[in-house]
């Protein structure tokens, strides 16, 4: 099969044949169709996250990418709730046991026996991948391919942010969050989400082209860095922060727009080199302000997300499609910030 392979940390990936996978018993190989494009995906490119690196070297991936959309080819042995020619999401956390205690308590991404689609697994830049059978989701057909392959990943995460203003923070709806590098990625379906979870939103991001997207996804409030501080000031502050910025700016601002009482929502992994928050222990206990770390969501969540893109509630927003082969230019594209909203390929 095709695949866009690491050869070299950081050199440009190469269109290759490799071999095929093989499923376990208890997985699925799917062909893969479409693959979303992710931040985070440079950064393993890159090999600039330590831990990961030693986790893909551990396990011998040198394939990226985890939020795809394919057809079942083959299932394993096991395997009883999927058949062949079906067509399914590829998502970032490819196996979680359900026995451990993160998985009965509600945390599988913390699973100790946790895999990832391109760290533990080879990901979705290649014809074919695997994926477990317990974290396998199908895909209604009213979602076309390359709208559904960034809601895998990107609209899972962001649709998992949001959903913790509810479950952890128990923010009402009506309430003010702001929402920090609103035009990317995740930040563009965590203001879609918001919106239909009913919450005003103030979107952050950088340059009037951006600002002017995140206004048409439905904002209620604009801003740019040098300006946020101000206008959620005279809001009356956020009731939380949802940071999805890769930049350690982002998290520095991100503390400013809370009011007392307020949560700020960690999504987004500056490079470890951007070093740590510059808040300290009395900045947390005078505001009163609460930290929540949110990894990506899981299966449920994703069943709730795709229900709330069939009813129009959310959108994917692509502004950049290619095949894998233009996956060395749009690495740079994205690094240069040259495209709102997600980046699609078909494979």
């Amino acid at each position: 099969m095709k695949a866009a392979v690491i050869e070299k940390w950081g050199d440009p990936l190469v269109i290759r044949d490799v071999a095929k996978p093989v499923p376990k018993n208890d997985e699925i190989l799917v062909r893969v169709s479409a693959t979303g494009v992710c931040h985070s995906d440079v950064h393993q490119w890159k090999g600039e996250w330590p831990d990961d690196k030693r986790v893909m070297e551990t396990n011998g991936v040198n394939i990226i990418g985890h939020e795809g959309v394919g057809i079942i080819e083959e299932v394993g042995s096991s395997v009883l709730r999927f058949r062949p020619g079906e067509r399914v999401g590829i998502p970032w956390m490819n196996y979680w046991c359900g026995g451990c205690e993160p998985c009965l308590t509600g945390y599988p991404h913390y699973c100790t026996n946790l895999r990832i689609t391109s760290e533990h697994v080879n990901g979705t830049y290649a014809e074919y991948t695997t994926i477990s059978e317990r974290a396998t989701v199908i895909i209604p057909d009213k979602i076309p391919d390359i709208d559904a392959a960034p809601l895998l990943c990107a609209g899972l995460t962001a649709y998992g942010a949001v959903r913790k203003l509810v479950t952890e923070l128990r923010i009402p709806p009506g309430k003010l969050i702001a929402i920090v590098g609103a035009a990317g990625g995740l930040g563009h379906y965590a203001v879609q989400i918001a919106k239909a979870f009913g919450y005003k939103v103030l979107g952050v991001d950088v340059g009037q082209k951006r600002l002017e997207f995140v206004q048409k996804i439905g904002a209620d409030y604009l801003a740019e860095i040098n300006t946020a501080e101000q206008l959620s000031k005279s809001l009356g502050g956020a009731y939380a922060a949802l940071v999805f910025t890769p930049n350690i700016n982002g998290y520095s601002l991100s503390t400013r727009l809370i009011r007392s009482l307020g949560g700020l929502v960690v999504v987004g992994l500056p490079k470890p080199t951007e070093g740590p928050l510059n808040f300290t222990p009395i900045d947390i206990v005078s505001m009163g302000f609460r930290i929540i770390a949110s990894s990506v969501g899981v299966s449920h969540e994703l069943l709730e997300l795709l229900d709330l893109y069939l009813a129009g509630k959310v959108k994917t927003e692509v502004s950049r499609t290619g095949r894998l082969s233009d996956i060395n230019t749009v690495f740079h594209e994205l690094i240069e910030s040259k495209h709102v909203a997600r980046t699609v390929l078909t494979i």
